[in-house]
């Protein structure tokens, strides 16, 4: 049976969207969502210098919701393995506080899930059919939570195709160990004909690991896999070297994912907004230009189901011509990362069972009639 995903079409103001969200959401019929319960609402609140992450009224629309329903929102989300100021719990906050995610706008509170140390964690097995990971370290409150609901931000990414709910859940949720072992096999690759000795590789390595001689040079044992490097290099002189095959991080990504549905089966909702599209993601403290009109928001109990009818949506859009990804391409998310193959993620969450790639697309009037 095909997975349930409710479209709203990104028409007018993003703030109309929104009040169709709201509506939408008022009709679902979630039934772990009761009075008394406290639910936590997963967002990415951005990068310090990142312009494009997700404005905050799409989670003040969301803890409404929950409200109304009689349960209790808090917002959150992990600490980062990067350099930058999400790197530690205080900084964070107050990156969200900057960017409207204070609880004075969206009306819950905010938390850092994996505590003001990053040692609030619980260890959790992965599903049969896992080949990376037996067990992954995430944030303690799944442990404790009544429901979870995801509010991602769909966009590119350099080491796994794009982003959506389910690098939402797996990177956002992850301990800083467990974030380690995913990026263990991404590592940079130097061009020196396109490097300009700019240092920035320098400036933004968390670990370290880059110095300059005649070239940049990489200590591999410092090396934590982030890629913040060759996402920031303005002479694009990095690329990714895989140390094993590349399915390797995509896979890890959605063994963390499974194990954390698994964990919170029935107990969770994923919204997934097309909106403010860029090329990479939200973590680095840059500005990126958006890379096509907006699309809307789907919502969907099912994480898999939600991030394919993303991806299908975002292929079959029109790019702003700027950008250079020919209009008529169909597969606009290999133009943008054609060493990776962005379909991974799906078949490696049929295998573990984490959710459906065959859905039904249910537009906003159809539901609402």
């Amino acid at each position: 049976m095909s997975a349930k995903v409710y479209f709203i079409p990104a028409e007018g103001s993003a703030l109309s969207t929104i009040d169709k969200l709201e509506a939408l959401l008022d009709r679902l019929e979630v039934q772990w969502l009761s009075k008394g319960k406290e639910v936590g609402l997963k967002v990415h609140w951005g990068e310090r210098g990142n312009v494009t992450f997700l404005p905050p009224d799409y989670t003040i629309a969301v803890a409404k919701f929950v409200k109304s329903r009689g349960a209790l929102p808090f917002v959150f989300d992990t600490t980062a393995l990067y350099h930058g100021s999400r790197r530690t719990a205080v900084g964070s906050l107050a990156v969200a506080e900057d960017h409207g995610y204070g609880a004075s706008n969206t009306g819950a509170p905010l938390l850092i899930a994996d505590g003001p140390t990053g040692i609030d964690i619980v260890q959790i097995p992965t599903p049969e059919g896992a080949v990376h990971f037996e067990t992954v370290k995430v944030a303690g409150l799944v442990e404790k939570v009544g429901g979870i609901i995801t509010i991602s931000h769909f966009k590119g990414h350099l080491a796994a195709g794009f982003g959506g709910a389910i690098k939402n859940i797996s990177m956002g949720m992850a301990s800083r160990a467990t974030k380690q072992r995913m990026h263990a096999d991404v590592a940079p690759r130097l061009d020196p004909k396109k490097c300009i000795l700019c240092g920035e590789c320098v400036r933004v390595c968390p670990a370290g690991a880059v110095k300059i001689e005649r070239m940049p040079v990489f200590d591999r044992k410092l090396c934590v896999g982030c890629a913040e490097c060759i996402a920031i290099c303005p002479s694009e002189a990095l690329s990714i070297q895989w140390g094993s095959k590349g399915a390797a991080f995509s896979e890890k990504l959605v063994e963390t994912a499974a194990a954390i549905c698994a964990r919170m089966a029935g107990r969770m909702l994923h919204i997934v907004v097309l909106a403010n599209i860029t090329s990479e993601c939200d973590c680095f403290g840059v500005k990126f230009d958006k890379i096509m009109p907006d699309i809307g928001i789907l919502v969907s109990e099912d994480a898999v189901a939600v991030d394919m009818a993303a991806c299908d949506l975002f292929n079959s859009s029109p790019t702003i011509e700027s950008h250079g990804i020919p209009p008529n391409t169909a597969d606009k998310i290999t133009a943008l990362h054609p060493n990776v193959n962005w379909r991974r993620q799906f078949d490696h969450a049929l295998r573990l069972g984490m959710g459906e790639t065959d859905y039904s697309l249910i537009p906003l009037t159809e539901y609402l009639g």
